[in-house]
């Protein structure tokens, strides 16, 4: 599920929200009174979702990443109906702004004031079709559906919840070497040869240092020190990091794919670490506790609106999750 929290996946199915917006907009329109309109993905839009994806990462997405890009897909259109259901869209300033400023950009007419201006565009059907609007409105209904309100944990609870997810504010660190193979990490002959390169490094087992002079090159280093899961997702993306850190000490392993290439990961060690003691960190815990009790909320307004909204989904491996969970 971290998955579905990643920017780069957001950023990923934001491309192809523009175009389920334009559709799902004019359904709703045409819809009887009363009728609550299904939310649809086509096996276009996942394809559509699948090609950004590789776009962005390099890599060709699994069945677990097509149905978190079709997941995600999926809440953002239904956060964007629930925020115009509650009229967020109403009378916002920043989505005023916004549409005022492509007004000015369309419009041949200097003289419009920001009145006329914002009234064309509603006209236009600029506040349902422009993708920062939506993102807009997104955002505030987050924001509205996670407020925790004036009731604080007490102390014990939160004493509690901290012994409970220690182990998530002090997150494994692992160090590593890595032997880089500049290569298409899709290609079987490529794979085929980097295994090769494994079973050698495994017979041989030369020291990490020396081995990695064999790799090409690299812009980060080939040795990297005490790195979190976040960390190394952010520099290789998520599949690489969960694998390495999975990956036993002392041996050599792989091949492991990134965006840039295929990667021979020798683990040389994994750090728990020791969470520090509650009253010193109490006020982060609060705030961690605060930011669990928002997504809580969150992912209980997106059950009730799933269970509401009929589901039209062309993903054959998002079908399957589903009847698997």
């Amino acid at each position: 599920m971290r998955l579905l929290h990643a920017p780069l996946l957001h950023f990923v199915v934001g491309g192809a929200l523009l175009f389920l917006l334009t559709r799902a907009v004019h359904s709703v329109e045409e819809a009887p009174p009363g009728a609550v309109d299904p939310v649809v993905v086509t096996a276009a839009d996942v394809a559509q979702l699948r090609n950004a994806y590789t776009a962005e990462t390099g890599l060709v997405p699994s069945d677990r990443d097509e149905a978190a890009l079709v997941d995600a897909a999926i809440d953002e259109e239904l956060l964007y109906r629930e925020a115009v259901a509650r009229g967020l869209d109403r009378n916002d300033r920043s989505v005023r702004t916004w549409l005022v400023e492509q007004m000015q950009i369309l419009s041949d007419d200097a003289s419009a004031s920001e009145e006329e201006l914002y009234q064309r565009a509603l006209r236009l059907g600029l506040d349902r079709h422009d993708l920062v609007v939506r993102r807009i409105l997104i955002h505030k209904v987050k924001l509205l559906a996670g407020r925790v309100g004036d009731d604080e944990a007490s102390d014990a609870e939160l004493r509690a919840w901290y012994a409970a997810h220690a182990a998530d504010a002090l997150p494994e660190r692992v160090s590593f070497w890595h032997v880089f193979l500049a290569t298409d990490a899709r290609d079987a002959a490529t794979l085929q040869h980097a295994e090769q390169q494994l079973a050698a490094l495994r017979e041989r087992r030369p020291a990490p240092r020396d081995a990695v002079r064999a790799g090409d090159s690299f812009p980060m280093p080939a040795h990297l020190t005490s790195q979190s899961l976040p960390q190394l997702e952010k520099l290789f993306g998520r599949p690489f990091a969960e694998q390495v850190l999975a990956s036993p000490a002392g041996v050599w392993s792989g091949p492991f794919a990134s965006p840039y290439g295929l990667h021979l990961v020798f683990v040389e060690s994994v750090d728990a670490g020791t969470p520090p003691a509650f009253d010193e960190v109490r006020g982060r815990v609060l705030e961690s506790w605060r930011e669990a009790e928002r997504a809580k909320r969150l992912r209980a307004l997106l059950r009730d609106r799933r269970a509401r909204h009929p589901l039209e989904i062309a993903s054959r491996a998002w079908q399957e999750r589903q009847v698997s969970r």
